[in-house]
This record gives C-alpha cells, structure tokens and sequence, in this order.
C-alpha cells in the first residue's frame, strides 16, 4: 500500500484546508478491508477542500498501483445479495435515461459490477456494453445477461473508437477514479455529437451530507472525490459536457443491509448489528432513503 498527495484535479491547486481529519491510520497494510459493500471497516483517510476552487477530496489517497490491485481482485458478496433493490434501482435508471434518449440505441455502462443495469437495459432494447475492473464482477454479469457484452477492464485503460456510443452511464463510479476529467474526456471521445451522459456521485453539499458532518456515510476510503453540482459542473465542462440536470438520488436497501453496514464502523456495538442482520426479518425489510447522492444528466456539448 502506498499513499499519495495529489492536486486538485480541477484547477491545479496544492493548496488545501482539512475538513475531517483520518479515521483510520496511514499505515493500515491492507486497502482492501475499506472497499466494496462488503468491507470489514468503513472508515476514511484525511478529507480535505481546494482552496482554489471548493473541490471536496480524499488527501493523501491510495495511489494508482493500490487502485489497480484491489478493484482486479474485488469481489462482493453482499453487493449481490441486495440484487433485488439493486434491480429495482437499475430500472429506476433506466426510466431516467429514457426521458432523454427514448430510442434504445447504443449503453455503455462503465463499472457495471455484476451486471445489473445491463441487463435491465438489454431487457429494454438496449445494445449495452459492460465494462468492469473485477473478474469476479464480470463473471457474474455474463452469467446473468449472456446476451450482452461485458469486459473485464481498468476504465483508464479500455478504448472504443469516436462515436460508438449515444449513451455513457457511470453509476457510483467517478468518485473511485484516479483521474475524473480524464474519465470524462475519454467518455465524451466514445459518444456521438449530442451523446448522453448519466452518473451518480456522493453529493458534499446534500442536506445528508451537512447533517451528518463527519459522521456522513458516505466518508469511505474508496471515495476519492466528494462533488457538490457546482464543482461536478466543472467537471463536465472541462470534459466538453453541459449539466442538464440533477436529482436527489434515493437508496434502497434491506434492513440487515443498514445493519451489516452499521457494524462495519466498529464500536461496542457493531457484533450486535453484525448479528441482527442475520435475522430473516430483518432481510424482508425494504428501506428508501437518502444518503447524500446526486443523479446527474450532462449532454456533449
């Protein structure tokens, strides 16, 4: 494990103030226990804001090489125990996706997981195009929609020619990315002139988020960006996009979802709630709420 100090990918800046300071210690040896749904601790490194131009980030962050080795070697069993509302979430998507490219044409979901949102898409009429960094992830993803095409790929490293696309998603992706307006740029390169771009990314500035303060759920280790729509349209921006629009964007999880997380955070309690989410009831229950997320349409300018 290696950590890094980077500057502000949005105007250059090495110039920071701490927002919350590190909850876990810089020499933690292994990464991989902070990633995925399935973490054993959830808990962050040092949250810090660009005095240049308000960007909301992880500083010092794990560099590239850690990035690499554990999203390839990823795998999430409470992810995909929680498929049901994840399906649920995918049609949701769908539904957004089609207010503004009503035709089915060409997806491209970047960081797929196990397929979920592809094979609702492909349901649909959509010819979707899989792409995650996990074998684990894509093995489950081609097993669920054969019919779509998934590749087991680094997002910074998988290429499609100009114009292969009408529509990108990038759903609870760009704030893992080492570089967010290269991903962006490299995304607008794969859409048609006018293509759509559809994401989803922890909002800074939500009421969950000032609620919540240090506390925010959504403080994760795995999270290198924290947008707020001011710094997200950016962003875009500098990436040839303009923002259409944005929502609150609602969760859905089972109650031993909520409580399997709750102990991931440790404390006298967190057995308790590692035990109760073993309760069949508690697996039956279904929440909608908002942890602090932004769904965000952009169009190539």
């Amino acid at each position: 494990m290696t950590l890094v100090c980077v500057p502000c990918p949005l105007c250059g800046s090495v110039e920071f103030r701490s927002l919350y300071s590190a909850s876990i210690g810089e020499r933690e040896a292994d990464a991989s226990v902070y990633f995925g749904s399935s973490r054993a601790r959830a808990e962050h490194l040092q949250i810090v804001r660009c005095n240049g131009c308000g960007l909301v980030m992880s500083n010092p962050q794990d560099d590239g090489a850690t990035l690499a080795r554990v999203y390839a070697a990823h795998e999430d069993a409470a992810y995909e125990s929680e498929y049901a509302s994840r399906e649920r979430s995918g049609r949701a998507h769908l539904g957004l996706v089609n207010r503004y490219q009503a035709r089915p044409t060409r997806l491209l979901d970047l960081g797929c997981a196990t397929g979920i949102f592809v094979r609702v898409a492909r349901e649909a009429g959509w010819d979707a195009t899989g792409i995650d960094a996990s074998e684990w992830m894509v093995s489950r993803a081609r097993s669920r929609c054969p019919a779509a095409t998934f590749k087991v790929a680094r997002l910074e490293e998988v290429s499609f020619a100009p114009g292969s696309f009408e529509v990108v998603t990038l759903w609870d992706v760009l704030e893992h990315v080492r570089a967010p307006v290269e991903m962006l740029e490299r995304a607008r390169g794969w859409l048609v002139p006018e293509g759509w771009l559809f994401l989803s990314v922890p909002n800074v500035e939500s009421h969950v988020a000032r609620l919540m303060g240090k506390r925010w759920v959504l403080l994760l280790r795995e999270h290198l960006w924290y947008f707020s729509p001011e710094t997200l349209m950016v962003a875009l921006a500098r990436a040839g996009f303009e923002m259409i629009w944005t929502r609150t964007k609602l969760v859905e999880f089972s109650l031993a979802n909520v409580m399997t997380r709750l102990g991931q955070y440790g404390g006298s309690l967190s057995g308790g709630w590692s035990r109760l989410s073993r309760v069949s009831a508690c697996k039956r229950v279904r929440l909608w709420f908002p942890i602090g997320e932004m769904d965000v349409v952009a169009r190539v300018r």
